[in-house]
């Protein structure tokens, strides 16, 4: 994993590499490349040595072109077999490489060959290419100032960042998609890549991946179960392989035991909070788990103090609110994690966008099966009237302003919802498009903050393709969100352990709220001014007081 920078060096803070060190602290380096106009820009990188121990060439050029590259693309083996088939040679045992002569080969088109998690930035043909996966797991930034254009993994590489209020994001408590909190930057969105050629200032964004929309062809328990749990288990396992040791964030829930139980890595971390012992307890589940498998649990029991010391540090990491409570937790177990040796660490995000499996979801879906012959019958246009339509009735589950936050949700979600699939499918889609983004964020700052890199099995492009397939009642059904992935938990440990008979999902919360306000509530809105307000604190600590790169 590493971070990565480049584009007009007016635009980028001197200090660049050493602002993103914390992405790659086992080498850095930065090369110049020109233009045609006779500009010369820079193509810069820090790297985490994940496979491939050695020390390769960062940033890695070959027969002019130059890539910088963030993530880990596990089906890198088998494209450089094909890779080599073709007549191209290889220099080094990374994904890097392969990433670099699959462009050269393929171009944009290579993107769809790529299986993982990736932010990459190529200098080929006098032209600047700039792409992020499918999801948007590894974050990338450009800005674009008059001629000169800029990227980075982090917004902290930036020279100047001019904060700027979002209507839309304040709405959500989250950014997303292109949005950001300072003037002129911008994320790269998630499955979109850039063309940029200096010479003539033409730039272009391509969304080259959306997520999959098709009628439903997998109906039976058996086969959809043993489909999903051949991807599943090939999507832990090449997730699984690396050069340094590998470890599990583990909650005493589905889908972080799902990977376990996959994978029976020998050491887990887990978070539980002294002060929610009485409602959320991951203790006992994760505990009973462990001695049935035979692996070692390892449970942080974080304080206000810890808390309270750390928040500088997290909020420089994460840069700007995600609307969670969880970035302390995530925060906590990526250290502990990392100090332990760790470089590698698994992660069970996507499972609930995917498969159902929010209360939210269950809530909504509940109430659609018991309206829906009510908007059927003879009165449906009454009772449409009365429970609105079904975007409408998600985005007042979903505004944070309550009544008045829905109008713009609406206009925000209705080109990305289809009155041709059915609810559950759709819910899928804004959740995995939108909803996710924030969390795929948070988990990407707080592990890179202490240089460890988390992979997320639930999100091979091949489990959200087959989540697709399957009929909405093999993901919910009985009330409950997840069900084809109960069932698979359950084949696979038995249906004896709490892990299996779980019913609420609690999340990750950490007691912000009672250490910062005394409040045991789960509203966001004040911890998010708090982050807000830090994050800008030390963005701005970041832009004067780094060491001036040598």
């Amino acid at each position: 994993m590493c971070g990565i920078w480049g584009g007009s060096p007016d635009l980028l803070n001197p200090a660049a590499a050493q602002l993103l060190r914390h992405r790659g602290p086992d080498q850095a380096g930065a090369d110049t490349v020109r233009a045609s106009d006779g500009r010369e820009l820079l193509i810069g990188q820090t790297r985490l040595a994940v496979v491939d121990r050695s020390l390769v060439p960062t940033p890695m050029a070959k027969d002019g072109s130059t890539i910088a590259y963030n993530g880990e693309v596990y089906n890198w083996r088998e494209l450089r077999q094909e890779l080599e088939s073709r007549g191209r040679t290889f220099v080094t045992a990374t994904d890097t490489e392969v990433v670099l002569e699959a462009f050269r080969e393929w171009g944009p088109a290579a993107l769809d060959r790529l299986n993982g998690m990736f932010a990459v930035a190529i200098w080929h043909d006098d032209t600047l290419f700039l792409a992020r996966d499918r999801l948007g797991k590894k974050p990338l930034f450009w800005m674009q100032q008059g001629a000169d254009l800029a990227f980075a993994s982090e917004m902290k590489a930036f020279r100047r960042l001019d904060f700027e209020e979002i209507p839309i994001c304040r709405a959500l408590e989250f950014y997303f998609d292109e949005h950001t909190p300072f003037r002129g930057v911008h994320s790269l969105r998630p499955g979109e890549y850039m063309t940029w050629h200096p010479a003539t200032g033409a730039r272009r964004e391509v969304r080259w991946w959306t997520f999959p929309s098709r009628e439903p062809d997998i109906v039976e328990p058996e086969s959809a179960t043993r489909m999903f749990l051949e991807l599943f288990e090939d999507a832990c396992r090449i997730r699984k392989l690396a050069d340094v040791p590998v470890t599990l964030f583990l909650s005493g829930g589905i889908d972080s035991s799902l990977i376990q139980a996959v994978l029976k890595l020998p050491v887990t971390y887990t978070v539980q909070f002294a002060e929610f012992e009485q409602t959320i307890d991951e203790r006992s589940s994760v505990v009973e788990f462990a001695d049935r498998l035979g692996f070692e649990p390892r449970i942080l029991v974080p304080d206000r103090r810890q808390f309270l010391e750390t928040l500088p540090e997290l909020a420089r990491a994460i840069e700007y609110p995600v609307g969670s409570l969880s970035v302390f937790p995530l925060f906590s177990l990526s250290r502990a994690a990392r100090a332990d040796g760790f470089v590698v660490a698994l992660s069970g995000e996507g499972a609930d966008e995917l498969w159902n499996g929010y209360r939210r979801h269950e809530l909504l879906l509940s109430e659609d099966e018991r309206i829906s012959p009510e908007l059927r019958g003879s009165y449906g246009p009454l009772s449409r009237r009365y429970f609105g339509s079904a975007l409408e009735r998600f985005c007042r589950m979903a505004t944070r302003q309550g009544m008045p936050g829905v109008p713009a949700l609406m206009e925000l979600f209705a080109p990305r919802w289809n009155d041709t699939q059915s609810y559950a499918r759709n819910l899928s889609a804004v959740e995995a498009t939108v909803f996710l983004q924030p969390l795929l964020a948070m988990a990407d700052r707080l592990s890179m903050a202490s240089s460890l890199e988390v992979r997320t099995p639930f999100l091979d492009y091949r489990l959200i393709e087959l989540s697709a397939r399957l009929a909405d009642d093999l993901k919910f059904r009985e009330g409950q969100g997840k069900w084809l992935l109960r069932r698979a938990l359950r084949a696979l440990v038995g249906d004896d352990l709490e892990i299996t008979r779980r019913k609420v999902k609690h999340g990750l919360p950490a007691p912000v709220n009672v250490w910062l306000f005394g409040s045991g509530a789960f509203d966001r809105k004040d911890w998010n001014q708090v982050l807000m307000g830090e994050s800008l604190r030390q963005l701005a600590l970041a832009q004067t007081s780094a060491p001036p790169l040598s």
